[in-house]
């Protein structure tokens, strides 16, 4: 990945944290916007993984399913991405939400490669769920009013958790035997954080058109320790993982109160 995980998820904190404080200051000095400040959204997109550098959680354990030195030249192809969520505008140019995302169509494929060894071609089934706290930087609300016309142009970032769920994993039978080895499936939950920009459309009578991207990190997703069999013959295997991480494109409806 270009974009280091450490890193980005230390800056996402700031963000997030730094224009809370600053909002906060703000409400003080403005009244903000007509109505209660509370609102509810709904989304729908579609999320394209990147690299999703599947491996063994240990290659030098016992009982490997890849082994050392195999390279897996991985993806996680892409899902829809179905959401919803209910946030707060704290004054015209900052708002926060909770929300709660569910991604159930990734399919993980690619080739494991190791010297001295046929290629063998895996594949599995990996969904997520993840909930997250939003912070919104409106522009259009650090403009005079009526600037952008219905327009409301923002940058975000978010924190919180990913729910991953691996399941109908096979792989090619090591040495070219014919056949597929199944392994357990698997769920794992990890930090998740995001950045997002946009832009809302005002539609009348409290409505906002959302139309965002997103570049959403869900942490990694990984299989239980088990056997791997293919027919009646089966070997121990120590647990397998890999990356989620997404570009995301979306659009949604938002309702403010």
């Amino acid at each position: 990945m270009m974009i280091k995980a450490r890193p980005a998820r230390a800056l996402a904190v700031a963000v997030v944290l730094t224009a809370m404080g600053a909002a906060g200051q703000a409400k003080a000095q403005s009244s903000g916007p007509q109505g209660t400040g509370f609102y509810v959204r709904a989304d729908l997109g579609v999320a394209f993984s990147t690299q999703a550098d599947t491996r063994d959680d240990d290659c030098g354990s016992p009982n490997p399913f890849f082994g050392c030195g195999t390279s897996l030249d991985s993806s996680a192809g892409s899902s829809i991405a179905v959401g919803g969520g209910f946030g707060y505008r704290v004054n015209r140019w900052f708002r926060t939400d909770a929300t709660v995302t569910w991604r159930p169509l990734f399919d993980v494929s690619g080739t494991v490669v190791r010297a001295g060894t046929p290629d063998r071609s895996f594949q599995a089934d990996v969904s997520s769920v993840t909930g997250m706290l939003n912070g919104y930087l409106d522009i259009a609300g650090l403009l005079p009013p009526g600037k952008l016309d219905r327009f409301r142009p923002y940058v975000g970032a978010g924190l919180g958790v990913a729910v991953n769920d691996i399941s109908s994993i096979g792989a090619v039978t090591p040495g070219g035997a014919p056949g597929t080895e199944m392994l357990p499936d698997g769920t794992h939950a990890s930090p998740a954080w995001m950045f997002t920009a946009g832009t809302g459309i005002e539609a009348g009578y409290g409505f906002i058109v959302d139309l965002g991207y997103k570049y959403v990190d869900m942490g990694s997703f990984k299989s239980n320790a088990g056997q791997a069999c293919a027919g009646a013959a089966c070997r121990n295997i120590d647990a397998v993982t890999g990356d989620l991480q997404a570009h995301e494109f979306s659009a949604g409806l938002r309702f403010e109160f």
